[in-house]
Formats: C-alpha cells, structure tokens, sequence
C-alpha cells in the first residue's frame, strides 16, 4: 500500500482505502481504473489516495487508532457540531466515548511510528483535522505518562479545540485564498468562541474547556488571544499547540498543498523554545516517521524508491524498496535496508520531488 498524488494514479492501480466525502462512499477498497475520477476528486478537494500496486505489494501503513475509531470520532463529531449549530446546545458525552476508544487504540501500539494521513474533501477538514490533532497530543500525553483520566480531558478538550470556528462565518473561514488583515483577526476569536461555548457545557473540565482557549498560544508570546508566555502557557496548551500546527502543515488545504513531514517537523525543531517546548516537541517526534511507509523517495544515487519499514531509533533510515534507476528507467524491485548500507542516504520525499512544497503564512496555522 502507498499513499500516491491522484495526478499518479495508473490502470494498475486498486484503491486499498476506501475514499469518503460527506459519509458517502466514492472509492470502494479495491476498486481499479481510478484515474478517470481524477477530475472528481481535484473537484472536492481530494488530492491524495491509498492504492495497492505491484510496487507496493505487501506495504504495511501504521496508524495509531484503527480505521473504524477514526471513522465514528469524524462522524460524531460532524454529528455534535451539525446539532449545536442548529440548537445552540452542546451535547459531549458521545464525544468522551470516541475518546475513550481513541486512547484504548493509542495504550495498545506504544511502538508504533506513524505520519497520519487521513483522506478528507475540504469540507470535512475540521472535523478531520480535530481527530487527527487529539491523536497527536494523545502520543504526547502516552510518552508523559499520563493516567487515563488525564488522558481523556486531554483527548476531550483536544477534540474540541476548534468548536469555535462553526461560529465563525463559512465564506471567512473556508475562503480560498489569502485573509485579509482583518478577516484574520476575526477567524483568531475562534479561540474565545470556543472557550465561551465550551463554559455552557456541565460537568466539563476546566483544563479542556482552556485547550480551546489556549492552543495558539506560544512561550515567546507572541500567540493569540491574550499573549501569554512562559509558564502561563499551560502543559496541556503546549502539547496541542504542536499536534496542531503539525497536522495543519502535512495536510491538504483548499488554498495549499501540504508539507512532507520531514519538513514540518523540522519547523517545530526551529521554533522550539522560542514557540514550543523544545521537550514535548522531542517527545512527540520520537513518535513519527520522518519517511513514513509507502511514501516515495530519491536516494543519494538519484534512484527513486518506496519506504517499506521503519527502522526504531532510525527514522532517517528505513528500509526502501528501489522502483527506479538513476535514470528514471523502471526496475524490478529490490530492498535496501539504510542502517546497514550506510552509503546511500535520502534526499528528497515525494513532495519535495514534485516540487510543489508552497509557503506558510500565519493564517496556514492559524
């Protein structure tokens, strides 16, 4: 299995996850001859795919939570919203079930090195982008060691991070397209919108009713709403503010293609201890493939490959599966473990082969 660019797709191609939009099924696993949907999916934002080909045979994608978790968090989430935007009430408790699957999944694969890459038009991207981010600090809070309970308010107020946005106006916060100065600052009341709404909510903990108030906030102070720096910069903020940022930055946007993660991670690198804790950032990229599997890559020696395994400890040295000579000529497949052939290295992901990386600006992550 490998996750491709739909502008890659091939007749041999079979979709090995089944692609949605809106709870409705598009792509069915196995489904073959996608290419011709391409129009379609650019159409509702969907760039990228999971295919099995021969190339890829026997390529396993790990992911932190399994596909049915992540499937009943995005549609109860969908479903909480839709019922609070049309009463004005917020009801959680289906939500601290979703969580309490979200951590059973997250205990049971401590080891597991993931990149997320949760397939989503652009109308569904909140709700994707909340699961994907409560996944994040969840990986977090597993390495501090933090009790289930702990672990749940995290995961709640995690999940919840972004309610506030449904207040704010769809044509500003789904616009394509740079913000203007002014239309930035609105989107940034999403954070008290949110804090406000979550206070009508009983029996909800403090601690992740201030997640939604808090997560852009950075230790220089140089964050939104209310500046704050240093230690009143909360444990909980800190953690969300970097599973946030590095699930905006590797995913797809109406108005920007995603970074590969080796770049994104090392944008957190460069704004620790300036933005975020230079500890937690440690912590949680102890927990990510830098290469995830299935990705493509171009070696030193100018050959192109697939990563099939990660190496623990490693995570600049899996191990690839070579498709194509220096000369861009296909090739019958072989393995190369980088640990052990030290004289080969990567140098470029597939995002970065295709050259279409764009910049960031503070909206992106905003």
């Amino acid at each position: 299995m490998r996750l491709i660019s739909i502008d890659m797709l091939k007749p041999d191609m079979k979709i090995a996850r089944a692609v949605t939009n809106k709870d409705a099924l598009i792509l069915p696993v196995g489904k073959s001859n996608v290419e011709r949907y391409v129009p379609n999916l650019r159409n509702m934002g969907i760039e990228y795919v999971y295919v099995e080909d021969e190339k890829s045979a026997d390529i396993e994608i790990p992911d932190a939570i399994s596909d049915v978790t992540r499937a009943n968090c995005k549609q109860v989430l969908q479903e909480t919203a839709q019922k609070f935007a049309a009463t004005d009430r917020l009801d959680v408790r289906e939500l601290e079930s979703c969580v309490d699957m979200v951590i059973t999944d997250i205990l049971k694969n401590p080891d597991v090195q993931v990149s997320l890459n949760d397939i989503a038009s652009n109308d569904e991207y909140t709700f994707t982008h909340s699961v994907s981010t409560m996944v994040y600090a969840l990986m977090i809070g597993r390495k501090l060691k933090y009790n289930e309970q702990t672990l749940s308010i995290l995961g709640l107020g995690t999940l919840l991070h972004d309610i506030g946005k449904i207040i704010i106006e769809h044509s500003v916060m789904y616009k394509e397209g740079a913000l203007s100065k002014q239309e930035y600052e609105y989107v940034k009341m999403h954070a008290l919108y949110g804090y406000q709404t979550l206070m009508r909510v009983p029996n909800m903990p403090e601690q992740a009713r201030q997640i939604a108030y808090t997560h852009h906030e950075r230790l220089d102070g140089s964050g939104y709403p209310r500046g704050l720096s240093g230690a009143e910069v909360s444990e909980f903020a800190r953690i969300v503010a970097i599973a946030d940022v590095y699930d905006a930055l590797t995913t797809d946007r109406c108005y920007r293609k995603k970074w590969p993660a080796r770049k994104a991670m090392e944008f957190l690198l460069e704004k620790s201890q300036k933005e975020f804790d230079c500890k937690l950032v440690g912590l949680f990229t102890q927990q990510l493939a830098i290469y995830p599997n299935g990705s493509m890559i171009r070696l030193s020696d100018q050959s192109i490959a697939l990563v099939c395994r990660q190496n623990a400890g490693m995570p600049l040295r899996p191990v690839v599966r070579v498709i194509q000579n220096s000369r861009g000529e296909d090739v019958r497949p072989y393995e190369i473990d980088l640990i052990k052939q030290l004289s080969v290295t990567i140098i470029e992901s597939e995002l970065e082969i295709r050259r279409d990386i764009p910049a960031v600006s503070a909206e992106d992550i905003g």
